[in-house]
This record gives structure tokens, sequence and C-alpha cells, in this order.
């Protein structure tokens, strides 16, 4: 059986992914879901002091402690970020890496250069004090009517400086294997153009026609196409 860590996006927390893990658990796999300094029940009043450093190093400090190996890495949106980095620093524990609707690292790049001005101009749309960025709207999370509330009663404000910071690795792509899942409906320009970068990094790519978090909107076609990428 397979050992899945799911890393969660900007904004979110390891809540996000609940309604998917049943459908893995139910087979049989292993499944841990934390939650990101500054994020989720994590959430305080130094959470603007969080940069994307810190929460590479809050993961690679959880695979030790929790002693895992020959997982299974899923990061969506922000967290391909952190996903990439664990690639390079600690490969020896990832058995694979999957990118859901994640955005693919560039060595000496920030998220934020890495998305462009559009996405520059959002960020300071949606600045709070105390270094934190407000969450960003529904539809930009491709979130239907029905789950809206449920899931903006759980989004926290976010470490601008987690967008700001340079990846501090020099990414390889083929340092894992890896494979990427694209959401079609994802309204995100930037976000749409990784699926191409994967493409061009000899990735397989497989396609959901849903919005920007399918843990939330069709979890049981996630858990499906998940599971199709393991080993066989």
């Amino acid at each position: 059986m397979a050992t899945f860590v799911f890393v969660h996006g900007a904004f979110q927390g390891g809540w996000v992914w609940q309604k998917l893990t049943p459908y893995l658990q139910s087979q049989g796999h292993a499944v841990h879901t934390p939650t990101l300094s500054g994020c989720g029940f994590l959430a305080d009043a130094d959470s603007g002091k969080v940069d994307l450093t810190r929460l590479i190093q809050d993961m690679q400090t959880y695979l030790e402690l929790e002693d895992l190996r020959d997982i299974t890495l899923v990061g969506h949106s922000f967290s391909g970020l952190i996903c990439g980095a664990l690639m390079m620093r600690c490969p020896d524990r990832i058995r694979q890496a999957i990118f859901v609707d994640a955005v693919i690292p560039q060595t000496n790049q920030s998220f934020v250069q890495v998305a462009g001005e559009q996405f520059a101009q959002m960020l300071e749309k949606h600045h709070l004090p105390d270094g934190l960025i407000q969450p960003w709207p529904p539809m930009v999370f491709g979130i239907p009517e029905t789950t809206v509330s449920w899931f903006q009663a759980r989004l926290r404000p976010f470490s601008r400086a987690c967008f700001t910071t340079v990846f501090p690795e020099e990414f390889d792509p083929h340092k894992v294997p890896t494979s990427f899942i694209t959401c079609t409906e994802t309204v995100s320009p930037f976000i749409q153009a990784m699926a191409s970068k994967a493409e061009q990094f000899s990735w397989t790519v497989s396609k959901l026609n849903t919005g920007h978090c399918p843990m939330i909107t069709c979890p049981r076609e996630l858990s499906s196409l998940l599971l199709a990428q393991l080993p066989r």
C-alpha cells in the first residue's frame, strides 16, 4: 500500500483534504495531511512572518520526525514550491511526486515572479496589515455555491512573504518521478500554463474537468487519478 503525503495550498490547511482522504484510506493506503505554519488552526498573530523557507522546513521536519519514506508526495497550487524543494532536499524519501494544478518551481524565482504581473496586481489588491494577504474570492478556487460557506469559513490570511521568497533550490524536474494533474476549468492563466511546462519536462499529464480545488469538487475522481499514478 502507498503512503500519501498531501501538502495544501495558500490560505488553507490540512482540513482541505478531508473529502478526499476516505477514498484512499478505504483501500488501505496511509494518508498524511499536515497543516503548515501560519495556516489553518496554526494561524496566529505571527502568521505574517512566515516565509517559503519556513514552510519547506516544516515539511522536511515532518517527514523526518514521522520517519516517512517511499512516499507519494502530492502538492496543490502554491505548495508545488514546497514539494519541489523537498524533491531536491530529500529525494531518498520520495517514491514519486504528483502536482495537482500546482505551481512548478523555477530556479531563482519567487511565486510572484513565476506568476507574472497580473498576479502581482492581485497580491496588492488583497494586501492586509501585518504582512498578510486576504484569501482570494471563491471563484478563483473554483468552489461551487453549495460549498462556499463551508470553504470560506476555514480559510485564513496567508503570509505575503511566502509569495515573494525566492525558491531556495536549484530545481531539477527529473530528480524524482513526477506527474501532473491539471484542472481544465481553473481561471488562473499562469496555473493553466503549468500543464504545458509539465509536458516540456516529459511528466505524465492528466486532466480533470473541474475548477482549481478538485479535492473538494470531485474527490472521488481525483482519488482515482492519484491511484492510477502509482507504480504497478
